[in-house]
């Protein structure tokens, strides 16, 4: 068949600085809906319309498929503006700003649906072991679907969902797939989401029922992992030569970091105006404070800088060509739990600083919710990734089903 998405022109590609002046332009909006989010259980949809219209989502679309072709880096570049006027927005858009990478690796069928005529594309991800009483089957052409799945971050704004689902093969086997689902084929369970942090995130329980899903929308996992999918047919860019799993990882502690920058500023914003119980000074005369409010941004700085020093160093790496080694993808499954440990502490450190001002309802013990909500994501738990990096430094065998 045509392959329409071939012939598309790129969209025309603003630098990356012109998209976190976007991004830094909106603060102000997100700022006044981010309470709102949070009761409603999702990102309002003029929050969502203006991250569709100022292009995040074509930053890691391929210009093959209309997009920008640009680094992810620039993504959570992007991310951190977004998480200076609400949590929950920065958490939907560092990770479903990814996925058009995801969708661009399936066949050109799937992604002549997904991007028609270059257009863009929110793609969500159901693949961390999220699936509930799921049932497969496969008729024909086409696998058939049931079944719950939890944690769909981003579900009310997406137009497909990539679920991971063990499936039947030809031959009576079972096999790991992801599979390209429309957003409209699932019922979203909107009374679901009731949670301690990231309310606004909106990541409820959806549920699918017989559905079909045609196996040109659909890719083995294990050809995922190793980076042998068939849309580099048409996709070249580096990012379709970097591992699944190191990119992911960094995706969850992307926002991770730029929620912490967010509650640095909150932290500045509080200390100026605040004086402590019990003194007659501005706390912004407290050296203790000062010393704490310098070691907290120096270390969301690290954290930060590292994120961007990785997924670039893997950019640069895929470029020239060359294979990633085992050592190199268990280092970055730990550099990005990692990174997430920094960015909460320091988040940890401002927080406690400010006393009792985390008490009242607000931007501070919101966020702080929020942090540690993210931070609990099963990628950003230091010591399994650890052990993988330690036995793949000392040359010993990877457990089968370490996901790197």
């Amino acid at each position: 068949m045509a392959n329409p998405a071939t012939n598309v022109r790129p969209a025309d590609t603003p630098s990356a600085e012109a998209l976190i002046d976007k991004a830094r332009s909106m603060i102000p909006l997100l700022q006044r809906n981010g309470p709102g989010h949070d009761e409603a259980k999702r990102i309002s949809d003029e929050v969502a319309m203006q991250l569709r219209q100022a292009g995040f989502f074509r930053i890691c679309q391929s210009t093959e498929n209309g997009g920008y072709g640009m680094r992810p880096s620039v993504l959570w570049r992007v991310s951190r503006e977004i998480a200076r006027g609400d949590s929950a927005t920065a958490w939907i858009l560092a990770l479903a700003g990814l996925h058009p990478w995801m969708a661009g690796m399936f066949p050109l069928h799937a992604q002549d649906e997904v991007f028609a005529g270059g257009k863009d594309a929110v793609v969500i991800a159901l693949t961390g072991n999220v699936g509930r009483g799921v049932q497969t089957a496969l008729d024909g052409d086409h696998y058939v679907l049931d079944g719950k799945w939890t944690y769909a971050s981003g579900i009310d704004m997406a137009d497909w969902a990539s679920v991971l689902a063990e499936v039947p093969t030809a031959d009576g086997e079972k096999e790991l797939r992801l599979l390209l689902v429309p957003k409209d084929s699932f019922r979203v369970d909107h009374e679901s989401w009731n949670v301690f942090g990231m309310k606004g995130t909106g990541s409820k329980d959806v549920y699918l029922s017989n559905e079909r899903v045609p196996s040109y929308r659909t890719l083995r996992w294990r050809d995922v992992q190793h980076t042998q999918v068939p849309g580099t047919e048409r996709n070249r860019g580096p990012m379709f030569r970097i591992p699944h799993t190191s990119l992911f990882v960094m995706s969850v502690a992307a926002p991770i970091t730029a929620v912490a920058c967010g509650l640095l500023d909150i932290y500045i914003d509080t200390v100026r105006k605040r004086i402590p119980a019990g003194l007659s000074a501005p706390q912004v005369e407290d050296r203790f404070s000062l010393a704490e409010l310098g070691k907290a941004a120096g270390r969301i700085d690290a954290a930060f800088n590292l994120l961007m020093h990785d997924v670039d160093e893997m950019w640069d790496h895929a470029a020239a060509g060359k294979e990633f080694t085992l050592e190199q993808r268990t280092r970055y499954r730990t550099h990005g739990a990692i990174i997430c440990d920094i960015a909460l502490a320091a988040g940890d450190d401002l927080v406690r600083n400010l006393g009792g001002s985390l008490l009242p309802l607000g931007p501070i013990e919101r966020y702080f919710r929020d942090l540690h909500s993210m931070a609990s994501h099963f990628l950003m738990q230091v010591n399994p990734s650890a052990e993988l990096h330690g036995r793949a430094l000392l040359g010993l065998p990877l457990p089968a089903n370490a996901r790197i």
